[in-house]
């Protein structure tokens, strides 16, 4: 979190362009306008992969040369066409993750090559069995503990298998120079969305929950890497001169929420919503649309595979 002289150091920053609403809208409607990037990426000969949870690496997706996009639904629509096949007292994240592929209305299902599943749950695991009828499912196992030396030589068999089965499927040869890389990419990425979300630590608040929502959640449809950096680079440094020029758009006497749980987006926005129409303002999303996804850096100076396990799996950043 930060520290005591963060507001010190928020005064040092550098004017912005863009006025904060433009910015949001850009954030908040990324979904919508990915559809037509991702088209044209497709169109250029990327491949993409599909992914359903943050335990997956996308490091080596990216040192593949390949596009990671996330494909957990955020809308309610399709859950009645799920309902015909999946059990109604399922989670609903399922249901309308698999409504979405069943029905093809999902563009980022639609374009994805190859979609990665992870064993989560149960229901999770029946859906990646279903899905695999008619798309290339692979389901990266996840060990039960971080606990066990044993545990941790698993997972990272289960990186190296992986690693494997996208050189199979796409043709192609990571190396270690590519995850360095990718992982070079990702840190950047990631110490930017940190810096977002622990604005909020500052006495009041700098922005609504909602708009650090739309955000965190928007920024994973960005494709273009260097043009995402730049727009959270330019999204901070406004997000600081504001503040510095005395904007607060939130009260310092409004109690502060966190919000943990499942992934959060979309229709699902309506929570942060009601808390903030309410007189709240959430300041702290703990789950793996917000700080879970963020928080660590994959270290450096260890050995590339190795790195991407550690990140990106259950057993933490040790």
């Amino acid at each position: 979190m930060l520290q005591q002289n963060t507001l010190k150091e928020i005064c040092m920053s550098e004017p912005a362009i863009r006025a904060l609403p433009e910015i949001f809208e850009s954030f908040s409607d990324a979904r919508k306008q990915g559809f037509m990037v991702m088209k044209n990426l497709k169109e250029q000969g990327k491949g993409v992969v599909g992914t359903f949870c943050s335990y997956v690496p996308v490091e080596l997706i990216i040192a593949a040369g390949l596009i990671p996009v996330g494909l957990c639904s955020t809308s309610d629509e399709t859950i009645p066409e799920a309902e015909k096949t999946l059990p109604r007292n399922l989670c609903p994240l399922i249901k309308a993750s698999y409504g979405f592929a069943l029905s093809d209305k999902c563009p980022y299902m639609y374009f994805s090559d190859m979609v990665v599943g992870e064993t989560t749950c149960d229901g999770k695991i029946k859906m990646y069995e279903l899905l695999g009828k008619f798309k290339d499912v692979y389901v990266m196992e996840l060990p039960r503990t971080q606990y066990k030396e044993a545990s941790r030589r698993f997972w990272l068999e289960e990186i190296k298998a992986f690693k494997e089965r996208l050189e199979q499927k796409f043709g192609v040869i990571i190396t270690d120079d590519t995850i360095r890389a990718a992982i070079k990419e990702r840190n950047r990425e990631r110490a930017l969305l940190k810096q977002v979300y622990e604005l909020s630590a500052l006495q009041p608040p700098p922005i609504p929950g909602l708009r650090q929502l739309q955000i965190l959640y928007g920024a994973q449809f960005k494709f273009v890497h260097e043009e995402k950096i730049r727009e959270l680079e330019e999204t901070v440094a406004l997000i600081k001169e504001e503040y510095r020029a005395g904007n607060r758009p939130v009260s310092e006497t409004v109690k502060r929420i966190i919000i943990t749980g499942c992934p959060i987006g979309g229709v699902t926005e309506k929570v942060a919503r009601i808390i903030e129409e309410s007189g709240g303002v959430v300041t702290v999303y703990e789950n793996c649309t917000g700080a879970k996804q963020f928080d660590r850096q994959v270290d450096e100076s260890a050995a590339p595979t190795r790195r991407s396990a550690i990140i990106t799996s259950p057993l933490g950043a040790a």
